[in-house]
């Protein structure tokens, strides 16, 4: 008897959409209970990411993300987490959303990585580097504006931009290129 190698069909076309459907998989997407799937009749052509599927195939993209540096863990979460997330106390404040925790979480991280790895001199201004890595994470503001909500020359607020930025894209560019090649070797993505 031979055995015949069943060939499965990557799910996503690109590193970017898995890394996308992976980070906003909502928790709370369940699958359809089985009498109403059953009523459907035929079966859907669809890659079948709802319910447990989705959450499988989200956490195996993460579990490989889970496996490269932390600063490239970090910077992967705030390219690609949800950035704000509902919230339910009806302060007049609120608008009803507040920062997601784990993005926010991941800028923490980096806000600290950033005084570890001496991209930000000799003295550390805790406010400015927040608003940098802010920055560099896509949070709209001017280097302008950081100067003069820091106290400090817009010159300051360049160099260390510069640094932070040089720095991230490096390790950015080292994360989605090791991902991708992660991503390809699983099957996930197409090659």
């Amino acid at each position: 008897m031979v055995a015949v190698a069943a060939e499965i069909e990557p799910l996503f076309s690109s590193t970017h959409a898995a890394l996308v459907f992976a980070f906003n998989f909502s928790h709370q997407a369940y699958d359809r209970p089985v009498m109403n799937r059953m009523a459907d009749g035929p079966k859907r052509s669809g890659k079948g990411l709802v319910g447990l599927d989705g959450a499988g195939q989200a956490g195996m993209i993460r579990a490989e993300v889970a496996t490269l540096k932390p600063e490239e863990q970090h910077l992967l979460i705030t390219k690609f987490s949800p950035r704000t997330e509902q919230c339910e106390c009806r302060a007049p404040c609120c608008a009803g959303r507040r920062p997601a925790n784990e993005w926010l979480e991941s800028i923490e991280w980096l806000i600290q990585y950033v005084l570890r790895a001496g991209l930000t001199g000799q003295v550390s201004h805790y406010q400015m580097r927040r608003m940098l890595v802010m920055k560099s994470c896509g949070v709209k503001t001017t280097q302008l504006e950081i100067a003069d909500r820091c106290g400090v020359s817009r010159a300051t607020v360049a160099e260390y931009m510069e640094r932070i930025g040089k720095h991230f894209s490096a390790a950015m560019n080292r994360a989605e290129a090791a991902i991708d090649a992660k991503l390809k070797a699983k099957g996930i993505v197409e090659s």
